[in-house]
């Protein structure tokens, strides 16, 4: 199954906000209608009732976490997924996790991906 129908972004006419994600994902969004808005990076992207991020690990930081929780906090209902695809540079289930316990976010749900992992998020500490 593809990575944006398991975790359900772009589903029911939602256009979600996909921020850097891997080619095989582009291939996929390609496919949706509506097409997801990409976004290269944090600092370029934009409030969405959708948002997924897969970030590199030297992005997950506070400041990144931070702006993440501030986009999801002006849309009502907005939900968000930190996305890892497993390679070298994809943080860890572990350095996601403690990313979000320090931040405004809160974990919903966990999914496995075939190559790595999603966490869904919602604004509010759980």
């Amino acid at each position: 199954m593809s990575v944006l129908a398991t975790l359900g972004l772009g589903a029911d006419g939602v256009r979600a906000m996909l921020i850097d994600p891997p080619d095989e994902v582009l291939g996929e969004a390609g496919r949706l209608d509506p097409r997801p808005t990409v976004a290269s990076s944090l600092q370029v992207a934009e409030p969405a009732l959708q948002i997924a991020w897969w970030p590199q690990r030297e992005e997950l930081t506070a400041e990144g976490i931070s702006k993440l929780a501030w986009m999801l906090s002006v849309v009502e209902g907005a939900e968000g997924w930190l996305v890892s695809d497993g390679d070298d540079e994809s943080p860890t289930r572990e350095e996601v996790l403690a990313a979000v316990a320090e931040s405004a976010l809160r974990v919903e749900e966990e999914t496995a991906l075939d190559d790595g992992f999603g966490v869904r998020l919602a604004v509010g500490e759980g």
